[in-house]
């Protein structure tokens, strides 16, 4: 209930005053699993991921959020799973994902494991890479544009202007179950999402 309140307003107030035009919704699963992969360069982005999806998405956060005491009872009702930057693989949030993707639930996580500091892409991590192979469910490429420029990481208030969130159509990664762990294998999958979010990074504003 408290999901289906906020972000209508959240919404709205993204339209408003940052003119948010969403492109490519069509490209969305309507039902079933699926694990939306963007980049990260701003505090807005997962903001502005559950604004622009159509339906409810589970954002992968930070653990030092749930240290705010304010915060910390409405951050799961309103679809964060808990993530530990600091290991490189964090086992815990990865099967939360994956279970949340068995019920046939939406998932968003950044490639590139961080905020940019420039907002120009980063290198991936695999965890994207390890859920779309393991969940099987069809991975949808965003690049949210100009959300830098409103609020980069080293900045402490957010500046008005305009955002862009173009999403490309999904696509589904395979592996055999030997090899589902192979670093080179999941490597060569990160940079091939990678690429996609790229792609649609450099079509700019609409």
């Amino acid at each position: 209930m408290l999901y289906e309140l906020v972000v209508p307003v959240g919404r709205f107030l993204f339209r408003t005053f940052f003119k948010l035009q969403v492109i490519g919704l069509e490209n969305v699963p309507r039902h079933g699993p699926g694990l939306i992969c963007g980049n990260h360069c701003s505090y807005l982005d997962p903001m502005l991921a559950t604004a622009a999806l159509p339906r409810k998405v589970y954002n992968v956060s930070r653990k030092e959020i749930y240290q705010q005491p304010l915060l910390r009872p409405f951050l799961h009702r309103l679809g964060a799973v808990r993530i530990d930057r600091e290991s490189l693989a964090d086992k815990g949030a990865l099967q939360s994902m994956l279970a949340i993707m068995d019920h046939g639930e939406l998932c968003m996580i950044y490639p590139e494991g961080t905020r940019s500091p420039d907002g120009r892409l980063q290198a991936p991590r695999n965890g994207a890479a390890f859920l779309a192979v393991k969940s099987g469910a069809p991975v949808v490429p965003m690049a949210i544009i100009g959300s830098y420029e409103c609020w980069p990481r080293h900045k402490k208030v957010a500046r008005i202007g305009p955002i862009t969130v173009r999403i490309g159509p999904p696509v589904r990664y395979h592996l055999p179950p030997e090899r589902q762990s192979h670093k080179e294998d999941l490597t060569a999958i990160s940079l091939d999402i990678m690429g996609r979010i790229r792609e649609l990074q450099e079509q700019g504003h609409a």
